[in-house]
């Protein structure tokens, strides 16, 4: 029987002659050990603060909408302009206030506002 040693045979990694398709996979490293008992976090700067903003007042049948919406959107707007564009978009026919929060968040984000923008937009109107 003819011999076809050679012809077509696997290599040393199982590929063909003269391929070695060996792949080297590198080492895990070994996770760091949890915190013990008596071991302390490392301290970190403190670099959010997590006290808001908050204004209170009795609302009055004048009252149409509320605005909640974080430091994105009022490091770069003020409150009279963040009014102006939420009750020009709610004037629009069919509007939601869903659709007020996105053009807000878009004028924020317009005006250059570089940090994260949130917005919520409750309208009071029908309920009060």
């Amino acid at each position: 029987a003819p011999s076809d040693a050679g012809a077509g045979s696997a290599g040393a990694a199982g590929g063909p002659a003269g391929c070695d398709l060996s792949i080297e996979v590198p080492r895990q490293q070994e996770a760091p050990p949890p915190l013990g008992e008596g071991s302390a976090a490392p301290e970190l700067p403190q670099l959010l603060l997590a006290e808001p903003t908050v204004a209170e007042r009795p609302l009055c049948a004048a009252d149409r909408f509320v605005i909640l919406a974080c430091d994105g959107v009022w490091d770069v707007l003020t409150d009279q302009q963040a009014c102006d564009c939420v009750r020009s978009a709610l004037a629009a026919e069919n509007a939601t206030p869903t659709e007020a929060a996105k053009k807000l968040a878009g004028e924020a984000y317009a005006a250059g506002s570089t940090d994260n923008i949130s917005v919520v937009v409750a309208a009071i109107l029908p309920y009060l």
